[in-house]
């Protein structure tokens, strides 16, 4: 690439959840099933003929691989060292899903590259005004095979397809955290790596440099990750947010739950269905559907500002040293 694309400057969707959508409706069912064997030897995945397959050792020098105007790629790096990052991102998020007991296929960095270059998602939105209009984006969206979401996937589609519901969403969750919005290909799209999670969040931060990764990263993979959750103080608070959700009508015990409600109930509505094809009684339970989500999704923000969000950056910079800023 002789020129970096202009920075998409647009809100992120819920690239993760939303895709469930898809696969929840039977979208992934004309997809080729992975091979099984193929996920314990994650340490040759698949990629172009000019792909650079060294990508063991993470980078260290903030020089490695910069480039100089207008040749500069994301992070300023050269197009070659993007390709081994990614290489590099890949077979640890891959290492990192088989030993939590998911399939997942490293993908390459061609597929990584035409997921970054799709502007498939709703552009210039702030994220209150996507809470308004698409709630998590779980019934309000249509996601096909070729959507931002599901190239990025690339086999890995026809593997999350093949799981049930609440599998997908622990599928997604151990692979992306808590923003599932916030794919590998989104993150270096953006040059903003701070909102991975999971397996995702593990792999860059052994991938890239703290200077890339920016003051806000956190790592949560670390032996101290685990303590933020069972802190007395952000359990105490998810179970006010639970209180609290339940006063505005919604009965759910954690946000997970949601997105697998959500997404189990428009399976039954739309029956295998795409969103758009819905008439009559289904079409009418589906718009019920989707101001249901949006209003979940309103009380979801509400609590969690309320109860969780403070806390948590409380625990998390004094066990973690997250950033206060």
């Amino acid at each position: 690439m002789s020129n970096r694309f202009q920075r998409k400057l647009h809100f992120s969707i819920i690239v993760g959840t939303v895709a469930l959508i898809a696969t929840a409706c039977g979208a992934g069912g004309s997809a080729p099933a992975a091979d099984q064997s193929q996920v314990q030897t994650t340490s040759a995945p698949a990629t172009d003929q000019n792909q650079d397959q060294t990508t063991s050792t993470p980078a260290t020098d903030q020089s490695q691989g910069q480039a100089q105007g207008s040749d500069a790629a994301e992070f300023g790096l050269t197009e070659a060292e993007v390709v081994r990052r990614v290489d590099a991102v890949e077979l640890l998020i891959a290492k990192c899903m088989v030993a939590a007991g998911f399939e997942y296929l490293p993908i390459n960095y061609s597929t990584t590259r035409k997921a970054m270059d799709t502007n498939s998602k709703p552009s210039g939105m702030t994220a209150d005004e996507f809470r308004t209009q698409f709630g998590y984006g779980i019934t309000t969206l249509s996601v096909t095979a070729n959507s931002q979401a599901n190239i990025g996937l690339g086999l890995n589609f026809a593997i999350r397809a093949g799981l049930g519901v609440a599998d997908q969403v622990a599928w997604n969750r151990q692979l992306l955290g808590e923003n599932t919005d916030q794919t590998f290909a989104v993150g270096l799209d953006s040059e903003d790596l701070s909102r991975t999670g999971g397996c995702t969040r593990a792999a860059v931060e052994t991938t890239f440099t703290q200077a890339e990764l920016g003051p806000s990263f956190v790592n949560y993979q670390n032996t101290q990750g685990g303590r933020v959750d069972q802190d007395p103080r952000i359990i105490d608070a998810y179970r006010n947010w639970a209180s609290c959700m339940r006063k505005a009508g919604h009965n759910y015990d954690n946000s997970a739950a949601i997105k697998v409600d959500l997404a189990t109930r428009l399976n039954t509505v739309t029956g295998g269905a795409s969103l758009e094809s819905l008439l009559g009684d289904a079409a009418a339970a589906l718009s019920q559907l989707q101001g249901e989500e949006r209003a979940i999704s309103t009380a979801d923000h509400k609590c969690d500002l309320k109860h969780v969000a403070d806390v948590k950056k409380k625990v998390e910079t004094e066990l973690l040293g997250a950033s206060s800023n």
